[in-house]
């Protein structure tokens, strides 16, 4: 009979590391304490939250570029009206006279 040798799936860590002054360490550790989570874990959870946030808000703000490029596009170089458009409009001031 075969057996089976259960396999470790290991996601590969990387190791961070930074320089703090005391009083800013003191205070990451007391957050971490009140959330009952260890530093390690803490800071792993807040730091990929600022990150999330912070790139979210980059593309946030690329698209509203995007965005604004192409209104002032379309206000600078308007398409020509369609057929039904000009058909309409010539209805519009019929009916109000001009």
């Amino acid at each position: 009979m075969a057996t089976r040798k259960k396999v470790n799936k290991q996601v590969n860590l990387e190791r961070v590391a930074m320089r703090v002054p005391a009083a800013i360490k003191e205070k990451f550790e007391r957050a971490a304490y009140l959330k009952g989570e260890t530093f390690s874990g803490w800071a792993k959870t807040v730091l990929a939250e600022a990150a999330d946030r912070q790139i979210r808000d980059h593309e946030f703000f690329e698209m509203a570029i995007a965005d604004r490029l192409s209104f002032m596009e379309a206000v600078l170089s308007p398409p020509k009206p369609t057929r039904v458009a000009v058909d309409a409009a010539k209805r519009y001031k019929k009916v109000l006279g001009l």
